[in-house]
């Protein structure tokens, strides 16, 4: 690094925390760990071998409803949420073989087909977790029997019979449980409740996973827990929901507290990211959705229906594991959902509509919805200031981001949950995730309520589309021989060049297609 790039990366880094500080934030210092001061916004990131393509594999599907959890053990998915039956993969409504399925079903990732797991909940589940050994599934949501025996709101059932585990059986009294996380001798449970086992509980509780004894952990929450996770570092739960208040005191949609007297612990995210209220006009009109962790940091969703007072992220974040400082923030606007780490790429659900601070599509003059996105779990760049800066909007300008991927499913709207949104949740390993939720087509193709990707998709569709349609834009260009900058091919981000294959050295042999995807194997890049 010669003396002036040094220079200018210590004023940035010293400007940038600075500023950070002036407004209350709470992030890691990144410029200094990089020989070259970073883009800003982030540059865009070409699918590499960490990302899944954009193909959507056949998946079995809801035949109504919707998928509001998933868990994962071994190569099955285990999926929740409210539906009476299974339909076959790419089968239209109305037609294929309908399978029972009450509310919760399991299916191969790596086949897409449904398995012969089948537990019957009689009402809506919103949460599910795997034990740690693999043997059980803990089921929680707004249902009074499971496999036609009481069960209130909590339940475990053996992950491959799909029986009722004898010997346990808590009950929580409220309007339903919404998140867990199960260790080897302790269940975790948030939501909206009163009681458990007959005790008083105010939102959160734990009981013992060998006979579903009532705990002494006892936090509280002022309103509704909607998601939870274990730190990487095994040494605090994170909550995150609409709250405002946690065991008394203002913690505003997010918390880390102890594992065994449930005291809040020191943790930084919450004095950055603040999504929540309990009191006034805009009570719980802002919180956290979803929460996940990979070994090294925190991922969180944020969502707000008010204004900035109320809740100041609508995008995801991710904190270092166990101090909880801000390694990045993503605020593209429009309410985040589902998330999910592999380790190398954070896959998140939504309903983005102004992502230009991190590098993606800026506000389009007919507003367009972007409903799944992706990006590196390593910083990639600097937030840029936002045109929409207002009282609706934080200004995130100099906070860290990540690199965006250029990964583009379409996804359309359903409206079974009342949300009218598409992905609700994201589960995966290495090689696939799986998204869960209302949606009703995929790459305008069939697909209720699942579908699955992967890293190298057997039987896939020979193209995968990597453009986003836009309007307002040009289409992509028809000549795939086309050069870089030509008349047909004009730069910028909505045209994709594409090298030859490896495996030929020739270029694709036919005309770009209106959906402009590459091919598989091949190696696209920008035009610039």
């Amino acid at each position: 690094m010669n003396a002036i790039s040094a220079a200018t990366t210590r004023i940035l880094a010293v400007t940038a925390v600075a500023a950070l500080t002036a407004v209350g934030l709470t992030v890691l210092s990144v410029q200094s760990a990089h020989a070259d001061p970073l883009p800003s916004p982030a540059n865009i990131q070409q699918r590499d071998g960490n990302l899944v393509t954009a193909d959507a594999l056949p998946t079995v599907q809801i035949d109504s409803g919707y998928v509001w959890a998933q868990t994962m053990i071994g190569s099955t998915v285990y999926a929740a949420g409210s539906f009476s039956n299974a339909r076959q993969a790419g089968a239209a409504p109305g037609s294929g073989t309908l399978t029972p399925r009450s509310n919760v079903l399991a299916y191969d990732i790596t086949t897409g087909n449904l398995t012969a797991w089948a537990p019957a909940v009689n009402g809506v589940v919103k949460s599910i977790a795997a034990s740690p050994d693999g043997s059980r599934i803990y089921l929680g949501g707004s249902f009074n029997q499971v496999n036609g025996q009481t069960r209130y709101t909590v339940a475990a059932v053996d992950a491959t019979t799909g029986q009722l585990v004898a010997g346990f059986n808590p009950s929580v009294g409220g309007s339903g449980v919404y998140a867990m996380v199960a260790t080897a001798n302790t269940l975790y449970v948030g939501g909206l409740f009163t009681q458990a086992n007959g005790v008083a509980r105010q939102n959160l509780a734990a009981f013992s996973t060998a006979n579903g004894a009532l705990l002494g952990w006892a936090p509280t929450t002022d309103l509704q827990t909607d998601a939870m996770v274990m730190d990487p570092t095994n040494t605090k739960l994170i909550i995150g929901g609409r709250f405002g208040g946690v065991n008394g005191v203002a913690q505003r949609g997010l918390a880390a507290l102890d594992l065994t007297d449930g005291s809040i612990l020191p943790w930084a995210a919450p004095a950055t990211v603040i999504n929540g209220a309990s009191s006034g006009p805009n009570a719980g009109q802002a919180g956290i959705f979803g929460l996940t962790a990979d070994s090294g940091a925190v991922y969180g969703t944020g969502w707000v229906t008010a204004n900035v007072a109320t809740g100041n992220l609508e995008g995801v974040f991710s904190a270092e594991a166990g101090s909880g400082d801000i390694r990045w923030v993503a605020d593209c606007h429009g309410d985040e959902y589902g998330v999910y780490s592999t380790g190398s790429v954070v896959y998140t659900t939504s309903h983005t509509h102004q992502c230009d601070t991190v590098g993606l599509a800026p506000e389009q003059p007919t507003r367009t919805y972007r409903y799944i996105q992706a990006f590196t779990t390593s910083v990639g760049g600097i937030l840029t200031r936002s045109p929409s800066v207002s009282s609706i909007y934080q200004d995130w300008s100099g906070t860290p981001s990540p690199s965006p991927y250029a990964w583009y499913p379409d996804f359309t709207v359903g409206t079974a949950s009342g949300l009218g949104q598409a992905g609700l949740s994201i589960t995966g390993n290495t090689q696939y995730i799986s998204v869960g939720g209302e949606f009703g087509s995929v790459n305008n193709r069939q697909f209720q309520g699942l579908v699955r990707f992967a890293i190298h998709p057997a039987g896939a569709r020979r193209w995968v589309r990597v453009w986003p349609r836009r309007p307002g834009r040009e289409r992509p260009p028809r000549n795939p021989r086309a050069r870089c900058g030509s008349a047909s091919r004009p730069t910028g981000i909505a045209t994709i060049c594409m090298r030859p294959t490896p495996s030929t050295g020739k270029a694709p042999p036919r005309p770009w297609p209106a959906q402009s995807p590459t091919r598989r194997g091949g190696t696209p890049r920008t035009c610039s």
